[in-house]
């Protein structure tokens, strides 16, 4: 079973990722900003994050490059998942190791899961 960590703030949209990624193929956790997306990393390394960008206390950003000075970059798969397109955030997203990006409001929860079984392929 592939271990998902969700770091949102959007709890619908942490919702709709735990009801709707099989339960057999996919164990997931959430936390609802960097800090605690820090914390669930000290009790179980997942498999793959899906990391939203702009929350408060500590942002995607900020989370993802203590991630890659403790885990190495590009070790852990992170998808960006945001509602904000900004090709800077996205561009420097990339530039630290993500495997990918979506628009959550874009994107349909299929999509979704198509994305992430393919990052798991690779």
């Amino acid at each position: 079973m592939k271990n998902i960590l969700v770091i949102d703030d959007d709890m619908t949209f942490v919702a709709m990722m735990k009801a709707s990624l099989d339960p057999i193929e996919y164990s997931v956790t959430s936390a609802g900003n960097g800090i605690e997306g820090l914390e669930a990393m000290e009790e179980s390394v997942p498999n793959l994050i899906l990391l939203d960008i702009m929350m408060p206390k500590m942002g995607g950003i900020e989370f993802l490059k203590k991630v890659n000075e403790k885990y190495g970059e590009g070790n852990i798969p992170v998808l960006i998942t945001s509602n904000v397109s900004s090709l800077d955030k996205i561009s420097e997203g990339i530039s630290l190791g993500v495997r990918g990006y979506f628009v959550k409001s874009d994107e349909s929860l299929e999509g979704i899961g198509k994305i992430i079984s393919d990052v798991f392929k690779k």
